[in-house]
């Protein structure tokens, strides 16, 4: 396990770049959603959750139980480095994030929160920092309000401003912070003025990510989305104007996720987003990555438990991967042709889980 300094590593670009993934890489991870509630519903949500669905609270029994199992399992070989909480809004449930991140850290294992930042107050901030968290991610797409108005269902005015201050806050209070810029017809004007306002807020990485075709982003897709050629000279012209503030000593890690051509203008490339971790619902489905839809099975331990998950994700991954990663990911979208997909779900769930998530 790791302790100490080391627990950031795997929040570092330079551990990011993944070519090749047709070879085995071993799972260290996983990705728990918390709930399906948000407080927010944007339209390049890559789930299809909404402001005021049902929260759908994980089952923290269940889930500590069969994280707990995998952990102190003597016979496999793969283990958790860190976990990841996601949602919905995570910081909606600040006591389901207790229960399930506190031992986390007891164990000293690395853990992040991804939140779209509306909710990231310092009374919150502080209650993480108690619970052991050691990251946070935010999304961040605009800084005008009225473009963020129009992706963000729900946004108050000033809340531009609001999440870029709770970023600042979070990164003052010792966080490893992570910023996620969502690339697109509605910011690539701005993502040199927001990658500028991040590194004067000293966040430690900055991630450029095309959008996803997925969950609402996959219905918007039409009025978010960039073409392959779009996103080559936006990315270009970014290099252009950045490029000695890029490389510039002690300024933040930049990375590009799930647009390798990227690498072509000397960008930290991380093809394939979600390779090192299980991704798991509240339902108990367990997924390769959670824009995908390859299934490992069900991590409710009744069921096997994310000890079964490894296991069926050894024997599957040649099957699932090619050398950028998983082959049914709708991100190539962006750059190029799908693979053809393999959803194995069926071999690995129960009837009740199977109606959960059409493949």
């Amino acid at each position: 396990m790791n302790t100490g300094n080391n627990l950031h590593y795997k929040f570092k670009a330079e551990n990011f770049p993944q070519t090749d993934l047709n070879n085995y890489h071993p799972v260290d991870g996983v990705e728990i959603k918390l709930l399906d509630g948000c407080n927010r519903s944007c339209s390049f949500c890559v789930n299809e959750d909404y402001s005021g669905k049902d929260w759908n609270l994980v089952d923290i029994e269940r889930f500590n139980k069969s994280f707990a199992d995998w952990v102190n399992s003597s016979e496999e070989q793969e283990k958790p480095a860190i976990v990841y909480g996601t949602g919905g809004e995570p910081l909606i449930a600040m006591d389901t994030m207790d229960a399930i991140f506190s031992p986390v850290a007891a164990l000293g294992l690395a853990s992040r929160i991804v939140t779209n930042g509306t909710l990231l107050t310092k009374p919150r901030i502080q209650r993480m920092k108690s619970i052991g968290i050691t990251g946070i991610k935010v999304t961040y797409n605009t800084t005008d309000g009225d473009r963020l108005a129009q992706l963000m269902g729900g946004s108050k005015p000033g809340d531009e401003k609001r999440i870029l201050d709770n970023i600042a806050n979070a990164k003052a209070a010792g966080f490893w912070v992570f910023v996620r810029i969502g690339v697109g017809q509605h910011n690539f004007d701005e993502i040199v003025e927001i990658y500028r306002l991040l590194s004067e807020i000293r966040v430690d990485v900055i991630q450029l990510k095309p959008w996803i075709p997925s969950g609402f982003a996959a219905k918007n897709q039409d009025e978010l989305a960039l073409s392959p050629r779009g996103l080559q000279d936006v990315f270009s012209h970014f290099v252009a104007e950045l490029y000695d503030e890029i490389h510039a000593e002690g300024a933040p890690e930049l990375t590009v996720s799930c647009y390798p051509p990227a690498r072509e203008m000397g960008l930290i490339v991380k093809d394939c987003a979600n390779i090192g971790k299980m991704y798991c619902e509240p339902s108990g489905a367990t997924y390769v990555c959670n824009f995908s839809s390859e299934a490992l099975g069900n991590w409710y331990a009744e069921e096997g438990g994310l000890l079964k998950c490894v296991a069926n994700r050894r024997v599957l991954y040649k099957k699932m991967m090619d050398r950028h990663g998983v082959t049914s990911c709708p991100a190539r979208y962006n750059w190029g042709k799908p693979s053809a997909v393999l959803s194995p779900f069926e071999n690995f769930t129960s009837s009740s889980t199977q109606a959960n998530k059409v493949t």
